[in-house]
């Protein structure tokens, strides 16, 4: 039903797909393979947080192992949803106002407009890519929706193009510069280049995949994907801080500086044509609200949320898991500059987010701060 007013598991980290061994290995951060840590069971706290921490300082105790070794320290911003729907949230160098890149957990933003575009005819799952994008005669153009949302297209996680491409892209990563500023023809132009034999009958996580959908989406509305985005999710479900820029100029007011890995400044990640792959840049009170509309509200129940054919651990590019006998949606998202976790147990109505401005491995923190909700 339309929202309306009132894989694997990976990351988007562009730079680093600049080799094969990247493309296949660096990129993935997957958070079914992780072994759930211990943790304790903590109540809400009022008293006050540790080590610069401010929130909650139970959960502030949580997080600290994950990052006390971290130099300089990076900005936090973390929440837990409680069964009751009590939300419970810390941060660090951060604060309510602070806006991070959540990378590739924009792609399941991007699935749950494929679910509201088929509920209102203007695709069907089994639509490809050529009936919606000029696309047609090319390997690219055959595949389908429903393979690509899923991950089981076989198409590369970037386009195979000249080494030039890879050699920029290599380059603007190291110095951390934003280095994918195609425009739509130009990403067309990209789909268009890469032949039937880069296209694996393997399953391959591809960011490629994720910005064609939410392209051939927006076609398909008779609109651009920024404009949808906000129309049809931003809107309705009160995610007044939450932005898609696609350009420098519209970095909004609050972004928080990103890091690499060695701590050294990233410049804002903008995506241009490849956005619904990865673009949004979001407050944690706006996670907090998409998550409360998967729990308990628009979103719940989306056809996105569910596995669709034989592919059972990914719905439209939400991970699918199976922890405890509860179902469990997540994602995961990385830019240059920032990393991010959304876990959300539709089964017991629980959540927990983690956003911080540095590229840092997340496994096992968004576990943990669920673990907190006693779920």
């Amino acid at each position: 039903m339309p929202v309306t007013s009132a894989p694997s598991r990976a990351v988007l980290r562009p730079a680093l797909a600049v080799t094969a061994a990247v493309a296949t290995g660096c990129l993935v951060l997957c958070l079914s393979a992780c072994a759930p840590p211990v943790a304790t069971n903590p109540v809400a706290s009022t008293e006050t947080p540790p080590g610069g921490y401010t929130g909650d300082a139970a959960l502030a105790e949580l997080l600290r192992p994950s990052f006390a070794s971290v130099d300089p320290a990076p900005a936090v911003a973390a929440a837990v949803i409680e069964a009751d729907g009590t939300v419970r949230t810390v941060f660090h160098g951060a604060d309510e106002s602070s806006v991070f890149e959540i990378g590739s957990i924009t792609k399941t933003f991007t699935g749950e407009l494929v679910a509201e575009a088929i509920a209102r005819g203007e695709v069907e799952l089994d639509d490809t890519l050529d009936e919606h994008l000029d696309l047609a005669g090319t390997p690219v153009g055959e595949l389908a929706i429903a393979d690509l949302v899923t991950h089981s297209s076989g198409l590369p996680t970037f386009p195979d193009p000249d080494p030039a491409w890879l050699d920029r892209l290599r380059a603007a990563y190291e110095a951390g510069e934003d280095g994918i500023d195609e425009t739509l023809d130009e990403l067309l132009a990209e789909a268009r280049s890469v032949p039937a034999s880069s296209i694996s009958a393997e399953r391959q996580y591809s960011n490629l995949g994720a910005a064609l959908v939410g392209q051939a989406l927006a076609a398909a509305a008779g609109t651009d994907y920024q404009t949808l985005l906000e129309d049809r999710l931003f809107g309705p479900l009160g995610l007044d801080a939450a932005s898609l820029p696609l350009v420098d100029s519209e970095v909004p007011t609050g972004h928080l500086d990103g890091a690499g890995e060695a701590g050294d400044p990233a410049e804002p990640t903008t995506l241009a044509a490849y956005a619904p792959a990865g673009g949004i840049h979001a407050t944690l009170g706006d996670l907090v609200a998409y998550a409360e509309a998967v729990i308990d509200g628009p979103l719940t129940g989306s056809a996105a949320q569910q596995a669709h054919g034989e592919v059972a651990d990914t719905g439209y590019f939400w991970g699918l898991q199976q922890v405890g006998g509860h179902a469990v949606v997540e994602h995961g998202g990385m830019t240059n500059g920032f990393s991010s976790m959304l876990f959300i147990d539709t089964t017991a109505g629980t959540a927990s987010i983690v956003l911080v401005n540095r590229n840092l491995g997340l496994e096992g923190v968004a576990e943990t701060l669920i673990a907190a909700t006693g779920r």
